[in-house]
């Protein structure tokens, strides 16, 4: 007997062997999605469903996450996912199973606050009110500072407003404070309104508020209307500027910068507000400046900047020494401390312009005026034969801001300090822009994206959805953002995120950085090269005019309905057309490229023609047109052409010129061109 149990449970044994051994062969696809996946097959089922899911193929998506094991280091992300393909076919069971699972596995995830508010979500839709308003509770709780936290505020006024008026009347009070610009403002409001409740003036300014910010004005001046003038003379202004009731803005404007001004009014609604008054006042606008001179001393130095700009120097100078000296906290104590500066040089009074500049290095390390002061006090120690000095200067130029134009005009200098030539503005048209386009790297690798932002981010990053790396992501990083944009074609808003955050950054990474080329990317390389090769211009030159006109934004219009990449004006278009010879083309054929970029070359080549091939008066011509050139080279014959630049009368064109050779400066040491 025992033997035949022995070989009973051997043969057994045997069977069960070949049997596992025939399921592994049979099921293998599905064992190794489970235990044994390997990482690029568990991404490559990420990607897959993920495309299923953005082309609405729910179930399928759903399916083919499900495929994926537990142990891939993104899985919290994949059960998110999952929930977010049920709720899509409306399965809210599985929906609930897997934000729970989300919860109780992973309560550190960064989808956490999400999949708890969408819980709550949940559970309100399948009318589990008693849950719902728990897990809209726990969110608040577990996650205040997440804007799921605010709409947990108004979900919980609707799970109230049929039991207890009062309660669902404060949820939605506390929704509309704190959010007069989410998505659930209205609804809040409306379900107030429902309830017959009785706002008290805190209330209505908020409510005010709140059509104030989706533009009713109209409805936003019902609430305002209601309170003090002294409470919300800003907002009821704007409401009547809008509205083109622009003699009532004006009075209520007069008397708010008159009357109700104090340190607790919000600084941008104060500089708002002057402005306002200026533009709307019929009196000229330096005694309009003064007038708000004569009312307040709140914001005093910004009404004393722009009353100052309106003044001949002489007269001006008085306002600029007293912002520097009263309010040198201010934002444009730099700048009234610079202008002294350039009158000082502009005038040959050299000893003055060193004083007041070594006064502003040791007042302002960064400010927009910074690298024009470090830059010309190397220019009056170039005066001065101090040329050790003076090369120093050019230095730290370069050094503390490399991406200005007065890096590229440091450079110059140094050139000729060193015994080589400064060119100035003399382009290389030999240069030739690359034709090959490379796909744009991160600006972070793998390992430093997992070190800022998490592991899940840098994965979701790798598997290019970036969607949901930007929702899970703690905090925003304007390089990262700007080049997710990138990838999503986004070519203007990914070089003004950059470059805004350049800007604000005082210790600028090394050139070769990839974030550098987020802000000066290469694009229409062939038609560009090609229309510098016909018309005998540094194509890094059209690059860099195009891409300040335009950020390559091929649909750009402008205020004076200059059109595309270069900004052509169509009666300019229309002139280069007859002038050259050139194929004819409508207004709207300047949103083609190629039409474009042939015109604004042209037109280029004309401007560069007429001051005998000078690219600095070529591009500030291209600005301001010809004529007004001509009329400022008469005024300002010296041979100085960096003087020239900062007597430029326009504001705009002098602005202009910096920004595109600041440009052509940043194409060339970034893409090593000559």
């Amino acid at each position: 007997m025992k033997k035949t149990i022995k070989l009973f449970n051997n043969l057994f044994l045997i069977l069960a062997l070949i049997a596992i051994s025939a399921g592994i062969w049979h099921y293998k696809p599905a064992l190794t999605n489970k235990f044994f996946q390997s990482e690029d097959f568990t991404r490559n089922l990420y990607k897959e469903a993920r495309l299923l899911q953005s082309n609405q193929d729910f179930s399928s998506a759903y399916y083919t996450y499900s495929k994926i094991s537990k142990y891939y280091k993104m899985y919290d992300i994949v059960l998110y996912q999952q929930a977010s393909c049920a709720v899509a076919i409306e399965d809210e069971k599985t929906a609930i199973a897997k934000y729970e699972s989300i919860l109780k596995s992973y309560p550190k995830s960064p989808v956490a606050s999400l999949a708890s508010y969408n819980l709550g979500q949940a559970y309100l839709r399948i009318k589990a009110d008693l849950q719902a308003e728990k897990q809209f509770l726990n969110t608040i709780k577990n996650y205040p500072d997440t804007d799921y936290a605010i709409g947990s505020f108004y979900y919980l006024g609707e799970l109230n407003k049929n039991k207890n008026k009062e309660i669902a009347a404060q949820y939605w009070l506390k929704y509309i404070a704190t959010a007069p610009s989410g998505k659930f403002a209205l609804n809040s409001y409306y379900g107030l309104r429902d309830l017959n409740y009785a706002f008290n003036q805190t209330d209505k300014k908020r409510i005010g508020i709140v059509f104030f910010m989706r533009q009713n004005y109209r409805k936003a001046l019902e609430y305002f209307n209601q309170l003090p003038q002294k409470e919300i003379w800003h907002y009821s202004a704007m409401c009547h500027k809008v509205l083109g009731n622009k003699q009532t803005s004006f009075s209520i404007l007069k008397n708010g910068l008159r009357y109700y001004l104090d340190e607790k009014t919000d600084r941008s609604k104060i500089e708002k507000a002057m402005l306002s008054y200026v533009e709307l006042n019929n009196s000229e606008q330096k005694t309009s400046w003064s007038d708000i001179l004569s009312w307040t001393n709140i914001a005093k130095d910004f009404a004393l900047y722009h009353k100052a700009q309106l003044l001949p120097f002489e007269e001006a100078k008085k306002l600029y020494e007293q912002i520097y000296s009263k309010y040198p906290e201010s934002n444009y104590a730099s700048e009234s401390l610079w202008r002294l500066f350039w009158h000082a040089y502009d005038k040959g009074d050299y000893k003055n312009a060193l004083s007041l500049g070594k006064k502003h290095l040791d007042s302002y390390e960064n400010k927009k005026a910074s690298p024009a002061v470090y830059f010309w006090m190397g220019k009056i120690f170039e005066k001065y034969e101090n040329f050790s000095t003076a090369e120093n200067f050019y230095n730290a130029t370069l050094k503390k801001f490399p991406d200005s134009y007065y890096a590229f005009r440091a450079n110059g200098r140094l050139n000729e300090i060193k015994g080589r030539s400064d060119n100035q503005w003399l382009t290389n048209r030999n240069n030739l822009l690359p034709v090959e386009e490379k796909k744009m790297e991160t600006p972070y690798s793998y390992g430093e994206i997992s070190e800022k932002y998490g592991i899940q981010a840098a994965e979701l990053i790798y598997l290019e959805d970036y969607d949901t790396a930007l929702m899970i992501m703690p905090e925003k990083d304007p390089f990262l953002e700007s080049w997710i944009k990138l990838q999503k074609n986004l070519i203007t808003g990914s070089i003004v995120v950059a470059r805004n955050e350049m800007e604000s950054i005082a210790s600028k990474p090394e050139t070769r950085d990839n974030k550098w080329k987020l802000i000066y990317p290469v694009y229409y390389a062939e038609e560009i090269n090609q229309n510098a090769l016909i018309y005998d211009i540094d194509p890094i030159l059209i690059l860099s005019l195009m891409k300040e006109e335009s950020h390559f934004n091929q649909f750009a219009v402008s205020s004076s309905n200059a059109r595309g990449l270069m900004q052509v004006l169509p009666q300019t278009a229309s002139d280069i057309i007859r002038w050259k010879n050139l194929s004819d083309c409508t207004p709207n054929e300047l949103f083609n490229p190629k039409t474009n970029i042939k015109v604004g070359a042209t037109y280029l080549e004309y401007t560069g023609e007429m001051f005998d091939r000078n690219m600095l008066f070529a591009v500030a011509s291209y600005n301001a047109g010809p004529g007004a050139v001509q009329t400022w080279l008469k005024r300002y014959p010296d041979e100085d052409l960096d003087r020239f630049v900062e007597n430029i009368p326009y504001s705009q064109t002098k602005n202009y010129v910096k920004k595109v050779f600041g440009s052509y400066w940043n194409y060339k040491r970034i893409y090593g061109f000559e």
